[in-house]
C-alpha cells in the first residue's frame, strides 16, 4: 500500500470520526496529530493527512458547494457519512493538489468498495466524473 494510500485512508477515518462525534476539523486534527501520527510509518504520510485535513477545514465549503452541484435531487446532509467522508478527500484532492484525476478516482473508490454503502462505487464514481468534467 502506498505513503499516500495510507494518509488517505487516515484522513478518512478522522474525517468520518469528526462528522459523527460532530467535532471540528480543527479538533480532528488535534487529535490525529495527538493520538494517530505516530502510526503512520513515515512523516510523508503523517503530512499528507494534516494537508488533507487542514485543506478541507480552509477549503470545505467550496469542496461541499462542488459536490452539492453534481448531486441530482439529493443533498449532501442525505449521504452516507461515509460516502461524504470519501468524496469529501477526493473532491478537495482534485481541485486543490496536483494529483492526476484517475489516481483521486481510483483511491476514492478503493475507501468505498471497503467502506462506503451498496451503490457507493457507482454513486461516487458518477459525482467525481462530473466534478472533473466540471474543474
Amino acid at each position: 500500500m502506498s505513503a499516500r494510500t495510507k494518509a488517505r485512508k487516515a484522513a478518512f477515518d478522522a474525517l468520518y470520526e469528526a462528522d459523527q462525534r460532530g467535532r471540528s476539523l480543527t479538533q480532528a486534527l488535534f487529535d490525529f496529530n495527538s493520538r494517530q501520527a505516530d502510526k503512520l510509518q513515515s512523516l510523508s504520510e503523517a503530512d499528507y493527512v494534516r494537508s488533507i485535513l487542514a485543506g478541507l477545514d480552509t477549503n470545505g465549503i467550496r469542496v461541499d458547494s462542488t459536490i452539492t452541484a453534481a448531486l441530482r435531487e439529493w443533498t449532501l446532509a442525505r449521504l452516507y457519512p461515509v460516502d461524504r467522508a470519501i468524496l469529501r478527500i477526493a473532491v478537495w484532492e482534485l481541485l486543490f493538489t496536483e494529483t492526476p484525476a484517475d489516481v483521486v478516482r481510483s483511491e476514492a473508490l478503493a475507501l468505498a468498495s471497503e467502506y462506503g454503502s451498496d451503490d457507493a462505487l457507482s454513486f461516487i464514481g458518477g459525482i467525481l466524473g462530473a466534478v472533473s468534467r466540471e474543474k
